[in-house]
C-alpha cells in the first residue's frame, strides 16, 4: 500500500487535489493502532472530487479507467493491482428502511460526521500524514478501547442499522468495550436490523464468528437484542438443561466448542448450530434428559438457518454433515472393539475427505463439558484404529467391478448396478481376503433371500 500512496502523492503534487487529498476509516485507525492495513479509502475535499480525482490518475498514465458509481459520487480505480477507491466529501439522508441514502456534496465535518464510529473518522493528510480528529474522540478512543458512535447514535443507527452489527464485529475484532450510549442506542433500534438484506445481516455475523472471540460475539448479540434477527433459534437453547443435571448446561457447552474449534466457516457455523434441537426432541428421565435424534433434528434446522441466511449451498452441506454426524460414535463407549473393520470403512467411505474435520469436531465436542465428563482419549483412540485400518485397505483394490456385477447377473447398466456395488464393499470390508466368486455368490444369497 505504501507503494501506491507514493505513486498517488507524487502525482497530484503542485495540483488542486494537494492537500485536498485525505485517507479515512479502517487505514487510519489501524495506522494509530500501529497495525498494517490492505484496505484504502481515499476521500477528497472538492465537488465531484473522487470522480475527478480518478480521471485524473488515469489521465496521467497512473491508474486503470476508472469505474464510476455517479449516485455516491465513488469512482474506484486500479494501481499496482490493487483497487483504489475514491469520493468527495459527502453528506448523506437515508429514507425510512432504506439502506441507499440520498448523496450530495457536504465538507470535511460533514463527512467524518456521517460516518459510524469515532475510531472510524480519523483522517490523514495523504501527502503531508497529518492526522485530524474532527470528533475530538477518535485517538482517545483507540486507546481507551472504545467503541462509540460519531453522533447521536438514534441518528446513526437509524440510518443504517448494519452499522449495529458492526459496532460488536469491531468490539470482539480489536477486543474494544461499545460505551455506554451506543450500547442502549443499539438496544433501543435493534428491530431496525430486519430492515438490513440477509445477505449484509450474514457477511457481518461471518467475521464475528471468525474473530478471535466468536462466543463473545455471540453473547453480545444476544445481550443487546440483535440475535432475533439473525438465529433466533439461539434463544431455544439459552439456559436449557443438558443430560447431566450437573454438566454444563447446553448454550455455554456451545459457547465453549465455538470458542474451541479451528477458525473455519465450517466448523464455526457447526460450533454454534450443532444442538440447536435439543430443546424439541428432550424427554425427562430418571437420571437427567436424553435427545433422542437430535442430530438429524439439529442438521434439518441449521440448513434452514443457513438458507435464510444466504449462505453457500456447499458450506451449508458441510455443515449439515458435521451436526448430523457428531455424534456418530457415542454407541461405542469404552468398547472400541465394537469399531470393526465394516464400520470404519463404510465411515471412510461416506465421509471421504470430510473424516479428519468430522474427528476433530467430534474431540472437541467431547471436551467441552465439566472435567469430570470430558472424553479425552476417545478421539485419540479411535483415530488409531481407522488409521490401523485405512493403512491395511491402502495397498488393495476392491475385486469387483461394475462390469463383474452385469457379467455376472446378466444385467444392464443403470442405478442397480451401483446399489449392488456397495453391497459388493461392504462385503468385502467384512471379509477383505475375499474372492471375487466369493463376493458374487454372497450377493447372490442375499437377493435370494
Amino acid at each position: 500500500m505504501e507503494k501506491i500512496l507514493k505513486i498517488i502523492t507524487d502525482t497530484i503534487k503542485g495540483t488542486l487535489f494537494e492537500n485536498k487529498t485525505y485517507i479515512v476509516g479502517g487505514y487510519v485507525r489501524d495506522h494509530v493502532m500501529g497495525k498494517t492495513s490492505k484496505d484504502m479509502d481515499i476521500v477528497v475535499e472538492l465537488e465531484n472530487g473522487g470522480n475527478e480525482l480518478a480521471r485524473f490518475l488515469y489521465e496521467k498514465g497512473v491508474s486503470s479507467k476508472p469505474l464510476f458509481f455517479t449516485r455516491f459520487g465513488t469512482a474506484i480505480v486500479g494501481i499496482n493491482n490493487h483497487q483504489v477507491e475514491f469520493v468527495m466529501t459527502r453528506k448523506e439522508e437515508y429514507q425510512e428502511h432504506s439502506r441507499k441514502p440520498d448523496v450530495e456534496v457536504g465538507s470535511l465535518k460533514d463527512d467524518v460526521y456521517r460516518r459510524d464510529f469515532t475510531i472510524n473518522s480519523l483522517i490523514m493528510n495523504i501527502v503531508t500524514g497529518e492526522i485530524s480528529d474532527i470528533t475530538g474522540k477518535g485517538i482517545s478512543d483507540i486507546e481507551n478501547k472504545i467503541i462509540r458512535s460519531t453522533s447521536d447514535p438514534e441518528i446513526i443507527f437509524g440510518e443504517d442499522p448494519l452499522r449495529m452489527l458492526r459496532a460488536v464485529r469491531f468490539a470482539v475484532q480489536l477486543d474494544f468495550k461499545i460505551e455506554q450510549e451506543t450500547e442502549t442506542g443499539i438496544k433501543e433500534n435493534a428491530d431496525k436490523l430486519e430492515f438490513i438484506s440477509w445477505e449484509r445481516r450474514r457477511d457481518e455475523l461471518s467475521k464475528m464468528l471468525l474473530s478471535n472471540q466468536p462466543s463473545k460475539a455471540v453473547q453480545m448479540l444476544i445481550d443487546f437484542v440483535l440475535m432475533k434477527n439473525l438465529i433466533p433459534e439461539i434463544y431455544e437453547i439459552i439456559d436449557l438443561e443438558n443430560k447431566k443435571p450437573d454438566d454444563l448446561d447446553v448454550f455455554t457447552h456451545t459457547l465453549k466448542v465455538l470458542d474451541a474449534v479451528q477458525p473455519q466457516s465450517n466448523l464455526r457455523l457447526a460450533a454454534l448450530l450443532h444442538d440447536i434441537a435439543k430443546k424439541q426432541v428432550r424427554i425427562k428421565t430418571d437420571t437427567g434428559f436424553e435427545f433422542p435424534d437430535h442430530e438429524p433434528q439439529s442438521a434439518l434446522i441449521a440448513k434452514a438457518i443457513l438458507k435464510r441466511l444466504k449462505f453457500s449451498n456447499n458450506l451449508t452441506r458441510d455443515v449439515a454433515l458435521l451436526i448430523r454426524n457428531h455424534a456418530r460414535l457415542n454407541y461405542l463407549g469404552k468398547d472400541l472393539e465394537l469399531l470393526n473393520t465394516k464400520f470404519i470403512m463404510k465411515l471412510v467411505s461416506e465421509l471421504g475427505n470430510k473424516l479428519d474435520l468430522l474427528l476433530e469436531f467430534i474431540h472437541i465436542d467431547k471436551n467441552c463439558h465439566k472435567t469430570e465428563y470430558n472424553k479425552p482419549d476417545f478421539i485419540p483412540e479411535i483415530k488409531k484404529r481407522i488409521d490401523k485400518i485405512k493403512n491395511e485397505f491402502k495397498e488393495r483394490t476392491m475385486p469387483v467391478a461394475g462390469k463383474d456385477i452385469m457379467d455376472y447377473f446378466k444385467m444392464s447398466p443403470g442405478k442397480k448396478i451401483g446399489e449392488i456395488l456397495k453391497m459388493a464393499e461392504n462385503i468385502w470390508y467384512e471379509h477383505p481376503d475375499w474372492s471375487k466368486k466369493e463376493i458374487l455368490n454372497k450377493i447372490e444369497l442375499e437377493k435370494n433371500n
